[in-house]
């Protein structure tokens, strides 16, 4: 079913969607950034510095034609299927590109608006997130509101025709760079909590608005506190039906899960082999343990099983199916393998992971990769969450106290 020699997608692919995947091929590496390598810059950047080389990056990839390839022509896109938006990330992944500063806005901002936008909105936004002029955060998670969104306490009032925003967000990514937030606010006090909450459109800029960045212990700077004191933006800033935001967000989330994490596989078939180059060539006999092999070995199974499940997703809503609470799977699937890829191969690195090598070999460039797989069972819903959607809407368990 799968070809050896191109990417575990291939059995879906027709005659153009495999030229367009050579095109792009023979694009992406002469066009990386300007010391980018092996999925980093190999300099050291201020954050500002990153953020504009990267919005440049994302500039270059509109400019080629690669930008909102799966959306309608009339919204700046290129009227293709998601077929090939996901070869993009194939590709991307296999060479270590770029995930580029904008992921919130072309992947989850774009389809909420696809899915719920009006026209007038689609219009207008979905053209800047192609051209990466807005870059969008997503401002849902709260202090004492993380995996239970439905708990969320920032509040939006309407008010002579205006909202009035009042709440505090955190683990915001990207809002250091933002120029928008797709916010999840309370506009009702519902008896059941998951109704009552709305999606907006807030441009970063509006007063009222306070970022604070969050440092990481490894020195990085990937998440914002975001206030909102009295914020006021047009009523016609919501996107979908008031009241209606956790049904849009849950749908678009849905298909985000089932899809995206296509370019991280294809990204960590290359750390695997890297790891093991340089395991092997930190020992005098060139060779590595028994144990070792086999860990390599389990965790490249659990990538192969990991890409299958993907592509069978992709299948399906490439078939015009539905991917509701069966994504929660494959989310829960890919934290736990990324977990023990990354403990697998810094166990494969030792200490040669935190240091430069004398012979070249780039290993510091795993460190925060390695950093980031520990929050994997935490952010975008926990572990633990993943698990009672499994079990109560698919498996049909009783529902836990």
């Amino acid at each position: 079913m799968m070809s050896k020699s191109d990417s575990g997608m291939d059995f879906l692919l027709s005659d153009s969607q495999r030229a367009f995947r050579d095109s792009l091929r023979q694009w992406v590496t002469p066009n990386l950034p300007e010391g980018w390598r092996n999925g980093r810059f190999t300099q050291s950047m201020a954050e500002a510095e990153r953020g504009a080389a990267l919005r440049a990056w994302e500039a270059k990839v509109h400019a080629a034609g690669y930008a909102g390839l799966h959306w309608p022509k009339a919204y700046g896109g290129h009227g293709l299927t998601l077929v090939e938006h996901l070869i993009y990330g194939e590709e991307t992944g296999r060479v270590g590109a770029p995930e580029g500063i904008n992921p919130i806005g072309r992947e989850l901002v774009a389809g909420v608006l696809l899915h719920a936008g009006s026209e007038a909105q689609k219009l207008r936004l979905l053209p800047r997130i192609a051209a990466c002029k807005d870059i969008w955060c997503q401002g849902f998670s709260e202090p004492n509101s993380g995996s239970d969104l439905t708990s969320l306490k920032t509040r939006a009032e309407l008010t002579d025709g205006a909202w009035h925003i009042h709440g505090h967000k955190i683990w915001t990514s990207y809002a250091q760079h933002a120029d928008m937030c797709l916010l999840l606010a309370r506009t009702s006090v519902e008896k059941k909590s998951s109704e009552g909450l709305t999606l907006f459109a807030v441009p970063m800029t509006t007063p009222g608005i306070t970022r604070r960045g969050m440092q990481q212990l490894d020195g990085t700077w990937d998440f914002n506190e975001v206030f909102f004191d009295d914020v006021i933006i047009p009523e016609s800033s919501a996107f979908g039906p008031i009241g209606g935001g956790w049904a849009v967000s849950g749908a678009v989330l849905a298909i985000e899960r089932a899809t995206t994490r296509l370019y991280r596989q294809a990204r960590y078939v290359d750390e695997l082999k890297h790891a093991h180059r340089v395991a092997r060539a930190r020992r005098s006999d060139g060779g590595l343990p028994e144990d070792m092999r086999q860990r390599i070995a389990e965790v490249y199974s659990e990538l192969l099983v990991l890409r299958a499940l993907n592509v069978h997703f992709v299948g399906r809503i490439v078939a015009g199916e539905k991917v509701g609470s069966e994504a929660s799977i494959l989310k829960q699937c890919w934290s736990h393998f990324h977990q023990h890829a990354t403990s697998a191969i810094a166990e494969m690195l030792g200490e040669d992971q935190w240091f430069p090598l004398a012979d070249g070999m780039d290993c510091q460039r795993f460190m925060p990769v390695y950093f980031h797989s520990r929050a994997e069972t935490i952010f975008a819903g926990t572990s633990e969450i993943q698990k009672d959607i499994i079990s109560e809407r698919l498996l049909d368990l009783p529902r836990r106290r």
